[in-house]
């Protein structure tokens, strides 16, 4: 058993397209194909099941993507660790985030104070954590604890717990002058929301089903329409005082919401295994005391 037929197998299990990750892989689909049948030979079981041009994980095949996951990873980790021990060269530090708008003032103000470091960052959605392999892909994970439920071998720290959720309207809504709200005051009105499974629209869910109301939800978008479309009359929406703090929220206004009051707390999860270079250790240090003393007021 190679390495490199170990590497193919991983690449078409997640693919699941022979022709795709043959070209991706810089082989011919025969050379691909006749690896995976060659690896599955020497183990005495089928790994996929086969439907034309299509290759199918079985059970089998989901056992041992399992297992060689870690174990390349641990490989990866071994030549990551000896590459960086002694050395002061650019390094990396891989982060994942579930809310990227409101970090990414951070990011950058750690890149400027470490020029020497680069950032790679991946936007999930929440349907997308899965932590028993993502911190073998990343070095962090930023994310809200509501979002999932964190196994024991990952280490986390609270970045911040005091954020909270606010009403956005127009500036013409006839409630916009309110310094607080409670929320059943709008549970007749429409609402603009941003789309399933990104982590804002699960805190968006929580404040509602805490107000004991199911929103009234014309418009789903992304980030970016989300405020537009409030100034353009579609509906209000719900955002978080750290939203407002960045200043993303344009012209419209932001009222606190409370009764339901509601807390958005942010964590940074990580392996506690996983190899840490340079670059992600000064990151752990730096984003810790970048929000030590944020006011959400």
């Amino acid at each position: 058993m190679e390495l490199s037929q170990l590497r193919y197998f991983k690449a078409l299990a997640e693919n699941g397209n022979l022709t795709q990750t043959a070209n991706k892989l810089y082989l011919s689909p025969p050379a691909l194909s006749a690896s995976i049948s060659n690896l599955e030979k020497e183990l005495g079981i089928q790994l996929f099941d086969r439907v034309g041009r299509r290759m199918f994980l079985n059970r089998n095949g989901t056992l041992f993507l399992k297992r060689i996951n870690n174990a390349l990873s641990t490989l990866d980790y071994a030549k990551a660790e000896v590459s960086d021990i002694g050395t002061k060269k650019e390094s990396t530090v891989h982060i994942a985030t579930t809310s990227p708008n409101v970090f990414q003032n951070a990011f950058l103000s750690f890149w400027k104070e470490n020029p020497n470091y680069k950032i790679s960052h991946e936007s999930l959605r929440i349907n997308q954590i899965d932590c028993k392999d993502l911190l073998y892909k990343y070095d962090f994970l930023i994310a809200s604890p509501m979002d999932f439920i964190c196994p024991p071998n990952i280490s986390s720290r609270v970045l911040y717990d005091s954020d909270y959720a606010v009403l956005v309207v127009h500036p013409k809504h006839p409630l916009a002058n309110l310094r607080q709200i409670d929320l059943c005051e709008v549970k007749n009105q429409p609402f603009v929301a941003l789309s399933p499974q990104y982590s804002s629209r699960h805190f968006f869910d929580v404040v509602c089903r805490a107000a004991g109301f199911i929103p009234q939800v014309v418009m789903e978008c992304d980030y970016s329409m989300r405020f537009n479309m409030v100034m353009a009359g579609a509906g209000n929406t719900i955002a978080t005082a750290h939203t407002k703090l960045l200043g993303y929220l344009g012209e419209t206004v932001a009222i606190k919401i409370d009764p339901p009051f509601t807390k958005r707390t942010q964590c940074i999860f990580w392996d506690k295994t996983r190899h840490h270079n340079q670059a992600s250790q000064a990151f752990l240090t730096y984003i810790t005391k970048y929000f030590q003393d944020i006011i959400f007021e």
